[in-house]
């Protein structure tokens, strides 16, 4: 979540800019965030419910669907596919319905996801974990295919630019941080980098690996072992003063490797450091979308509630999703827009804007935002907390109901002080996470990713391309 601060007048939200008294973004935003007002006032939003099609009313859906669930084995064949969940009432909400009907599933999925970080960190710490990264302590920082200065597509990337351009301007007597960029495509990070080398994918995995093994002979072509034995020498020579950032998209390996790396130069706890997830129910998505596709093509699903997603277009091809998707009875979308899913689902259900609902998220951080609508919504909308709270006791409780009720869980102190001084405020004090106690050993990362790989839990090794291209 990326904390805002929003304009209003006459009622109507106007600009949205970044929270300047947030401690983690610090007032920082960008054009994407900024652009997210326009969303509120699309004219091709969509307006209102509907059942094959045809306008039909929110409470007849929520009969229905709460009807059928009783009705069925403690929630057998009622699944939820979601887009990736940062709200920790969502969350609560969610193990309330697992507790009630404890056959029902959820999987989140988003097209552009963490796999690869939730793999590697499973592999080296036991458990999903989220990195931070301190530029303001890094004198010299490795960038393995991470864009993190070119936008959203990077966690944290708002305080990890500021970070890195404070300390990246001249200033007499202080250390200007220097930067090495190994990456497959060219990005803003790559051009802002002194030291550049462009490398294909399975070229990347095998640069990264030896890195971290400081097997320097596995590199074979002259212009990488070149640059190969300067950044090692760098990083060797600022111990403790160093960082190696894995992009998002890398597979695996490369993060195992950054872990390693981490480990070994001294960066954990001083550039880095290791914390739970701000995804309150970490997963590896892809393996569990490819798990609900197959019940979904055995006829297991009865009933397919999808939230904020839109998997008729981004679900990867392979998979079929149209295909198994036609096997489901009961499919309902909870969309902005009748868009490829919401066109094909038996109940379209219109999606509120984040401006006129309530909720709460986690920055970068761990911080926790409660997010207050600035308008009450436009054509009477919902959000992904009124679909779950149908099928509890109190169907008919508000988005504010459930987030007070949870808000009472994270605000320490006298309730009714701190809920409105974290409403004046727009974060919850003391609520960011702490790093976690366990430092990464890097012979336990070595022996435990060997043991996965042997056990066969590691994700496959990237395959070799016989051509000279690669996508």
């Amino acid at each position: 979540a990326i904390p805002v601060l929003v304009k209003s007048d006459a009622f109507r939200p106007i600009k949205v800019d970044g929270n300047p008294d947030h401690p983690m973004s610090k007032g920082k935003s960008d054009a994407f965030t900024q652009a997210t007002l326009l969303d509120l006032y699309d004219p091709d939003r969509s307006k209102e419910v509907r059942f094959r099609g045809q306008p039909s009313e929110y409470a007849d859906f929520q009969k229905a669907f709460s009807t059928a669930v009783k009705k069925s084995n403690a929630g057998q064949g009622v699944y939820f596919l979601s887009e990736t969940i940062t709200s920790p009432t969502l969350a609560a909400q969610w193990k309330q319905v697992q507790a009630k009907y404890p056959q029902a599933k959820l999987v989140q999925w988003e097209p552009v996801n963490r796999d690869s970080a939730m793999a590697a960190s499973k592999v080296a710490l036991g458990s999903y974990t989220d990195a931070q990264y301190k530029l303001e302590n890094a004198d010299v920082i490795l960038s393995l295919d991470a864009d993190f200065l070119g936008g959203i597509a990077h966690p944290g990337f708002l305080p990890m630019a500021a970070a890195y351009s404070a300390r990246h301007r001249y200033e007499e007597g202080e250390t200007m941080n220097r930067m090495y960029v190994v990456e497959t495509m060219p990005t803003v990070t790559g051009f802002k980098a002194e030291h550049r080398l462009g490398l294909k994918p399975s070229d990347l995995e095998a640069f990264a690996t030896a890195l971290a093994s400081g097997l320097a002979a596995e590199i074979t072509n002259p212009d990488q072992q070149k640059f190969f034995s300067t950044l090692i020498s760098d990083l060797k020579a600022n111990d403790g003063k160093c960082v190696v950032i894995p992009g998002e998209q890398a597979s695996p390996a490369v993060h195992a490797a950054a872990y390693q790396l981490n480990a070994s130069l001294g960066a954990v706890g001083k550039t880095v450091v290791y914390t739970e997830t701000v995804n309150p129910m970490p997963s590896e998505q892809v393996a569990d979308l490819k798990s609900l596709v197959g019940d979904m093509h055995a006829g297991k699903v009865q009933w397919l509630v999808m939230l904020g997603v839109n998997p008729m277009y981004s679900a990867p091809a392979d998979l079929e999703f149209a295909a198994a998707f036609e096997k489901v009875p009961n499919t309902v979308h909870l969309g902005s827009h009748v868009d490829e899913t919401g066109a094909v689902s038996v109940w379209h259900v219109h999606k509120s804007h984040y401006l006129e609902s309530w909720s709460d998220a986690r920055a970068y951080d761990g911080t926790i935002s409660i997010i207050q609508p600035m308008i009450a919504p436009m054509y009477g909308g919902h959000s992904a907390h009124d679909i779950l709270q149908s099928l509890l006791d109190n169907p008919q409780m508000s988005a504010y109901d459930a987030v007070v009720a949870n808000a009472k869980t994270y605000v320490k102190g006298d309730f009714a002080t701190g809920f409105r001084k974290a409403l004046h405020d727009g974060w919850v004090d003391g609520s960011a996470f702490t790093a976690k106690s366990a430092a990464v050993s890097v012979v336990a990362a070595a022996a435990n990713a060997a043991a996965a790989a042997a056990s066969g839990h590691a994700p496959a090794a990237m395959q070799t391309p016989s051509g000279p291209f690669e996508i």
